[in-house]
């Protein structure tokens, strides 16, 4: 079993959305998604799951965008390329699961 403290790993940076890896396993891989306001990150398709730790993220797939408060779980189906942003002032993170390639 392997642990780790994914509160710590959270990192900030201006210049772009932070990408933290936790896990990369043979199944699944589990990263922290850390966003500044305004800031936004094209995710690749595949089948992600997103569970929302901090502040407010919006989700867009397909055209459709989507609020995801904290507290909130979202999942996107394997064949949907999306963005993740954060349209608010606050900071946005987010624990993404997927598929590990």
């Amino acid at each position: 079993m392997n642990t780790v403290n994914a509160i710590a790993k959270v990192r900030f940076s201006t210049a772009k959305p932070q990408r933290v890896q936790l896990h990369k396993g043979k199944g699944l891989a589990a990263e922290m998604l850390c966003m500044e306001a305004g800031q936004t990150s094209s995710m690749p398709a595949g089948e992600w799951i997103y569970y929302v730790v901090m502040g407010t993220a919006e989700i867009t797939v397909g055209g459709r965008t989507t609020q995801v408060p904290t507290g909130q779980f979202a999942a996107c189906a394997p064949d949907e390329a999306h963005t993740i942003a954060n349209p608010g002032e606050g900071r946005v993170v987010c624990l993404a699961i997927a598929l590990a390639s």
